[in-house]
Protein backbone atom coordinates (compact mmCIF):
# COMPACT_ATOMS: atom_id res chain seq x y z
CA UNK A 1 0.00 0.00 0.00
CA UNK A 2 1.11 3.51 -0.99
CA UNK A 3 1.19 6.11 1.86
CA UNK A 4 -0.36 9.76 0.52
CA UNK A 5 1.84 12.70 1.10
CA UNK A 6 -0.93 13.70 3.63
CA UNK A 7 -0.89 10.60 5.77
CA UNK A 8 2.81 10.75 6.03
CA UNK A 9 2.45 14.68 7.09
CA UNK A 10 -0.34 13.73 9.64
CA UNK A 11 1.81 10.80 11.02
CA UNK A 12 4.67 13.35 11.77
CA UNK A 13 2.64 16.10 13.12
CA UNK A 14 1.42 13.59 15.22
CA UNK A 15 4.60 12.66 16.21
CA UNK A 16 5.12 16.27 17.02
CA UNK A 17 1.72 15.96 19.45
CA UNK A 18 3.02 13.16 21.01
CA UNK A 19 6.06 15.38 22.24
CA UNK A 20 3.56 17.68 23.97
CA UNK A 21 1.79 15.69 25.89
CA UNK A 22 4.99 13.51 26.93
CA UNK A 23 6.29 17.12 27.97
CA UNK A 24 3.19 17.98 29.60
CA UNK A 25 3.44 14.93 31.35
CA UNK A 26 6.40 14.97 32.05
CA UNK A 27 6.72 11.29 30.96
CA UNK A 28 10.69 10.83 30.02
CA UNK A 29 10.43 7.44 28.77
CA UNK A 30 8.28 8.33 26.96
CA UNK A 31 9.46 11.28 25.69
CA UNK A 32 12.93 9.48 24.91
CA UNK A 33 10.72 7.22 22.42
CA UNK A 34 10.14 10.19 20.55
CA UNK A 35 13.38 10.59 19.64
CA UNK A 36 15.65 9.12 16.99
CA UNK A 37 19.12 7.35 18.54
CA UNK A 38 21.44 10.26 17.50
CA UNK A 39 19.35 13.26 18.33
CA UNK A 40 20.35 16.43 18.96
CA UNK A 41 19.13 19.12 20.60
CA UNK A 42 19.86 22.69 20.07
CA UNK A 43 18.30 25.15 23.04
CA UNK A 44 18.88 28.98 22.88
CA UNK A 45 22.23 30.05 24.22
CA UNK A 46 23.43 26.36 25.82
CA UNK A 47 25.60 24.13 24.07
CA UNK A 48 23.83 21.44 21.60
CA UNK A 49 22.77 18.33 23.60
CA UNK A 50 23.56 15.24 22.13
CA UNK A 51 24.74 11.99 22.67
CA UNK A 52 24.60 10.81 26.63
CA UNK A 53 24.57 14.24 27.51
CA UNK A 54 20.86 14.59 26.25
CA UNK A 55 18.90 12.21 28.69
CA UNK A 56 20.52 13.72 31.45
CA UNK A 57 19.17 17.10 30.20
CA UNK A 58 16.17 15.78 29.05
CA UNK A 59 15.21 14.50 32.93
CA UNK A 60 16.66 17.34 34.29
CA UNK A 61 14.12 19.83 33.11
CA UNK A 62 11.32 17.66 32.88
CA UNK A 63 11.85 17.18 37.21
CA UNK A 64 12.81 20.86 37.66
CA UNK A 65 9.21 22.19 36.02
CA UNK A 66 5.93 21.23 35.29
CA UNK A 67 4.84 22.65 31.60
CA UNK A 68 1.27 23.61 30.77
CA UNK A 69 1.21 24.13 26.85
CA UNK A 70 -1.09 27.55 26.17
CA UNK A 71 -0.75 27.16 22.45
CA UNK A 72 0.67 24.76 19.74
CA UNK A 73 0.58 26.04 16.16
CA UNK A 74 2.13 23.79 13.58
CA UNK A 75 3.89 25.57 11.02
CA UNK A 76 5.22 24.29 7.41
CA UNK A 77 6.01 20.42 6.89
CA UNK A 78 8.01 18.99 4.74
CA UNK A 79 8.60 15.39 3.58
CA UNK A 80 10.78 13.80 1.34
CA UNK A 81 11.17 9.95 1.52
CA UNK A 82 12.14 9.28 5.46
CA UNK A 83 13.22 13.06 6.03
CA UNK A 84 11.01 15.34 6.99
CA UNK A 85 11.12 19.17 8.32
CA UNK A 86 8.37 20.82 10.97
CA UNK A 87 8.13 24.15 11.72
CA UNK A 88 6.07 25.34 14.97
CA UNK A 89 5.06 28.31 17.06
CA UNK A 90 3.80 28.05 20.89
CA UNK A 91 3.76 29.18 24.05
CA UNK A 92 3.51 27.33 27.96
CA UNK A 93 3.82 28.29 31.08
CA UNK A 94 6.47 26.73 33.31
CA UNK A 95 5.97 26.49 37.38
CA UNK A 96 8.99 25.12 38.84
CA UNK A 97 8.80 22.09 40.93
CA UNK A 98 7.85 21.10 43.93
CA UNK A 99 5.92 24.81 44.03
CA UNK A 100 6.95 28.05 42.40
CA UNK A 101 5.97 31.03 40.72
CA UNK A 102 4.61 30.02 36.97
CA UNK A 103 6.70 31.81 33.87
CA UNK A 104 4.95 32.35 30.81
CA UNK A 105 7.23 32.00 27.36
CA UNK A 106 6.72 32.23 23.36
CA UNK A 107 8.62 30.27 21.09
CA UNK A 108 9.32 29.09 17.90
CA UNK A 109 11.50 26.02 16.59
CA UNK A 110 11.94 23.90 13.73
CA UNK A 111 12.39 20.15 13.92
CA UNK A 112 13.70 17.50 11.60
CA UNK A 113 12.43 14.03 11.94
CA UNK A 114 13.71 10.95 10.42
CA UNK A 115 11.16 8.03 9.65
CA UNK A 116 13.06 4.93 10.91
CA UNK A 117 13.00 0.97 10.30
CA UNK A 118 9.76 0.33 11.90
CA UNK A 119 8.44 2.81 10.47
CA UNK A 120 7.78 5.44 12.86
CA UNK A 121 8.65 9.11 12.35
CA UNK A 122 11.30 9.99 15.27
CA UNK A 123 12.68 13.41 15.99
CA UNK A 124 16.09 13.86 14.97
CA UNK A 125 17.17 17.49 15.42
CA UNK A 126 15.14 20.25 17.27
CA UNK A 127 16.53 24.01 17.32
CA UNK A 128 14.27 26.32 19.28
CA UNK A 129 14.11 29.98 20.42
CA UNK A 130 11.81 32.12 22.79
CA UNK A 131 10.42 35.31 21.44
CA UNK A 132 10.93 38.53 23.11
CA UNK A 133 8.44 39.22 26.16
CA UNK A 134 6.53 42.00 24.76
CA UNK A 135 6.49 45.71 26.14
CA UNK A 136 5.40 45.82 29.83
CA UNK A 137 6.32 42.26 30.71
Amino acid sequence: MIESLLDVERQVLQTTEDEVKAIESGDFDRYLSLLSQDAVFMPQNQTAKTGDDLPPWLRAFLDRVSIRYTRFDHGETIVRDDLAIHTYTCAWTATPKPAGEPRSTAFKGVQVLRRGNDGAWRISVHIWNTDPAPIGQ
